[in-house]
């Protein structure tokens, strides 16, 4: 790591905004284009768990879905709840929401491949999911309205501003991974993308304080270029190994976690590998350009500035 800790960061300040820039606009494009994978909590429909007693393959439950419905269902093989059948195999569908017409077609052309078991039928109407989706996207405006706030009285007004652009960068670049990946969303998203967002604005907090404590003691002759690069030096491996600890974490929850908690463990990861890299690419190199033009287009060091005013 002691490579890190003499790279001059602030000196690619405008590259590391334009990679930002790009990032995004590929994130945005792959939304645009793909698409996200919403799941049941979020469209409405139908979660059904079916059990066979006899060994079926996922084709031919998709066929008979198809055949009955006239429709695709999302179908997922998953390991076959209780008993001590070995033919047995266990599927869950995801559907839009069915008449009972058509749920009776679907369990009659289901029964014609084996005699099955319905272990669990869960529904969700249109109307909770556009609640469920008002609800998470307030959640995530209220969260980066108070972070904003909270960092503009606790710094400055440019600081506050900034990390917010990075917590924007890291949710937009976590959609845009989850679209390309078509990762199905729950309502475990919007617990990941918060956490995410926690995650994010505390590696921020810990740069921009440092950024704002070295401004106030810099060094005779260091220009502001300088001093905001020792202050990325001083927190980069820091910033590191505690991504690396929380990356490997959800790495074994991905592996690990089953289907589950999918949702939940990529936005996790995507979030902690965007937010780790957005406290100094996005938040500290907007922070130091706006400074600096904020500044007249140089910020003088301590000294430099006591000869200017003799």
């Amino acid at each position: 790591m002691s490579f890190l800790t003499r790279v001059r960061y602030m000196r690619y300040a405008r590259q590391y905004v334009i990679f930002a820039v790009v990032t995004i606009l590929i994130a945005l494009g792959a939304l645009l284009v793909r698409g996200l994978n919403l799941g049941i909590d979020f469209t409405g429909g139908l979660l059904l768990d079916i059990q066979f007693e006899k060994t079926v393959t996922m084709e031919q439950v998709r066929g008979a879905v198809s055949q009955a419905l006239g429709m695709d269902a999302q179908i997922q093989q998953v390991e076959v709840k209780g008993g001590d059948n070995p033919e047995a195999t266990e599927y869950l569908m995801r559907t839009p929401v069915l008449t009972d017409e058509q749920k009776a077609q679907l369990f009659a052309g289901l029964t014609q491949l084996s005699p099955y078991e319905l272990v669990g039928e869960d529904a969700v109407s249109a109307t909770v999911s556009s609640e469920l989706t008002r609800n998470a996207l307030l959640a995530i405006a209220i969260a980066l309205v108070l972070q904003v706030i909270y960092i503009s009285i606790r710094f400055e007004f440019r600081m506050g501003v900034t990390a917010v652009v990075a917590l924007v960068h890291d949710m937009i670049i976590t959609l845009g991974v989850l679209a390309l990946t078509q990762v199905e969303i729950s309502s475990n998203f919007v617990a990941a993308a918060l956490t995410v967002l926690g995650y994010s604005m505390n590696d921020t907090v810990v740069v921009l304080d440092r950024l704002r404590e070295n401004l106030h003691s810099r060094r005779k002759d260091e220009s502001f270029e300088e001093m905001c690069s020792r202050s990325i030096q001083e927190v980069v491996t820091r910033s590191i190994y505690t991504g690396v600890s929380v990356i490997m974490m959800l790495v074994a929850m991905i592996v690990l976690g089953g289907s589950t908690i999918l949702d939940l463990s990529v936005t996790m990861l995507v979030g902690t590998l965007a937010g780790t890299y957005s406290s100094i690419v996005v938040a500290a190199a907007l922070w130091f350009l706006w400074e600096r033009n904020h500044q007249g287009g140089r910020h003088p060091s301590p000294a430099k500035a006591r000869r200017a005013k003799a």
